[in-house]
């Protein structure tokens, strides 16, 4: 079983950023270590980045960087400027992706559990279940309602109910208090049936069904109204109660995370379904069927934690989760809300240790987290490669004309990119330690490139190299102790000027980065590893 709080560490190109999208697809689809492996090889790694793409889309994963401007007011919430169809300038709180994604936690369990206390009821089991919760009327309600708006605003058609009787008649209007208007083909004035008299039917009735006689029962529950619309609005209800799941909620799935913003109605929803839930009350089938959702934060030491999390970084321990028995609460600053963080909520975390430009993360942080290190692997770097290059002098074969075809002979030469990568980490191990060494992820690209000469050529100067440099500033000794002395050449210093009162009265030995031909660079690289 996997940690709730995980943070990936090591060297840059050790693949910590991909690690994340497997580990994610192993939270959410429950998989096990061999499972997963089946599922990770070289040839399904374009399926597994589509079904991480897909959960995205649900709002399942969500993904975000720290950086050093990031703040509690972008993960949290906080209090940001909006414009409204005015184009007037206002001030509102909004939620940061953290909160988002704790909702959707939260509300797949409410969902689950109210799935359960639906699926009860329509079996109409004699097992006393205290677990199950009677279903809140208002989170219906505001559903129901929404769901009616939104078809009102895209469908350009007439929405309509049916009687008992089985005849005709349309929604018209929904007002402010969210009472529907309906009006027949038959009648010009509308028939008003509100939330109040909806709700007495909803408590007085578990089913259409046992409505027998239109005046009396509904009657005897509202009083005085029109009976036959009401009974219309009813079983419209109760049918979309035994349908919610499959298409309003197909609607929540999508909702911030993914771009596809809910209305404020749907989301004020959602919070005040997950403030009603109890989540000491949840079966283990309610957890299955609402599944798991996984927070990942990219290059988690760029930021400030400490100050990003803020109080909640005692809530999101294991034993603070909501529903467990030391579960912790607080009312966030900005909202006053009420929150808690949901235990089927897991955050994933990766950290460059190699990175100097921060600082170390906070003990109080570390201890909210396990810590997995991920180490470079050479023998992710296996067989070894194949390059032709000239053997011909590469100089020499550049001053043809361009109009000739120069005769030039061509002989294969392999590389093992597996030593490569040992040699130089090996190196940078004892010059520097090993949270400095270099990833496998930067060859990788090597073994299935058309041209893998090109493709070594650029991780090595393109990334290789300034790796270097970043790692020993102006120390070229070292550089050249990790990387040959074939890839750098000697500067002269022959036009100083020595005289008695300059500075340079003793040259000292100054290096540059050499760009080498192909049959030079390959020798160089192969000295690397055939050193001895």
């Amino acid at each position: 079983m996997h940690s709730l709080n995980t943070i990936f560490y090591g060297p840059p190109g050790t693949g910590k950023t991909y690690l994340t999208s497997q580990r994610a697809i192993q939270i959410i689809e429950n998989l096990t270590d061999t499972e997963l492996e089946k599922e990770c090889t070289p040839g399904q790694r374009g399926h597994l980045k589509a079904r991480f793409n897909e959960y995205q889309q649900q709002g399942k994963i969500a993904l975000l960087t720290f950086h050093p401007s990031f703040a509690y007011e972008d993960f949290v919430e906080g209090i940001k400027p909006f414009k409204n169809e005015k184009n007037d300038l206002y001030y509102d709180v909004e939620d940061g992706i953290f909160k988002q994604i704790c909702f959707n936690a939260s509300y797949a369990l409410y969902l689950a559990q109210q799935q359960r206390a639906l699926d009860s009821l329509s079996s109409n089991s004699d097992q006393s279940d205290k677990a199950v919760p009677i279903r809140p009327f208002d989170a219906l309600y505001f559903e129901f309602i929404d769901y009616l708006k939104r078809m009102m605003q895209e469908g350009s058609e007439e929405i309509t109910f049916e009687t008992k009787q089985g005849k005709a008649v349309n929604l018209v209007d929904i007002n402010q208090h969210n009472t529907l208007a309906f009006q027949s083909t038959r009648s010009s004035k509308p028939s008003p049936v509100s939330k109040k008299n909806l709700s007495k039917l909803y408590r007085a009735f578990p089913s259409v069904g046992t409505i027998q006689h239109l005046s009396e029962d509904i009657g005897s529950v509202v009083g005085r109204g029109n009976t036959s619309v009401m009974w219309a609005a009813f079983n419209r209800l109760k049918a979309f109660e035994a349908t919610r799941y499959r298409t309003y909620n197909s609607m929540l799935n999508n909702h911030r995370l993914s771009g596809n913003q809910v209305s404020q109605v749907q989301y004020q929803q959602m919070k005040r379904a997950i403030q009603q839930l109890d989540y000491s009350s949840l079966s283990p089938s309610d957890f299955q069927q609402a599944g798991n959702f996984v927070l990942i934060i990219d290059e988690i030491n760029r930021g400030n934690p400490v100050s990003i999390f803020g109080e909640l970084i005692s809530l999101i321990e294991e034993d603070k989760r909501a529903g467990i028995e030391e579960a912790l609460q607080t009312v966030l600053p900005y909202s006053r809300e009420p929150f808690q963080i949901p235990p089927n909520l897991y955050i994933i975390g990766t950290m460059n240790t190699a990175d100097q430009s921060v600082d170390t993360l906070d003990l109080a942080f570390r201890r909210r987290f396990t810590f997995q290190a991920i180490r470079p692997q050479p023998s992710m770097l296996t067989p070894a490669i194949s390059v032709s290059v000239s053997k011909n002098d590469s100089e020499r074969s550049k001053k043809l004309p361009q109009a000739a075809e120069p005769k030039v002979s061509y002989k294969k030469q392999k590389i093992h990119l597996d030593k490569l990568l040992q040699v130089l980490n090996d190196r940078l191990l004892w010059l520097k330690g090993e949270d400095y060494q270099f990833g496998h992820a930067y060859f990788l690209p090597i073994l299935k490139a058309s041209a893998p000469l090109v493709e070594l050529r650029k991780a090595i100067y393109q990334q290789i190299i300034p790796l270097l440099e970043e790692y020993f500033f102006d120390d070229w000794d070292k550089r050249i102790s990790v990387i040959g002395l074939s890839f750098v050449e000697e500067i002269s210093g022959a036009n100083l000027l020595y005289e008695e009162i300059s500075p340079f009265i003793e040259a000292k030995k100054r290096y540059r980065w050499r760009e080498l031909g192909d049959s030079e660079f390959v020798e160089a690289i192969q000295q690397i590893y055939q050193h001895d």
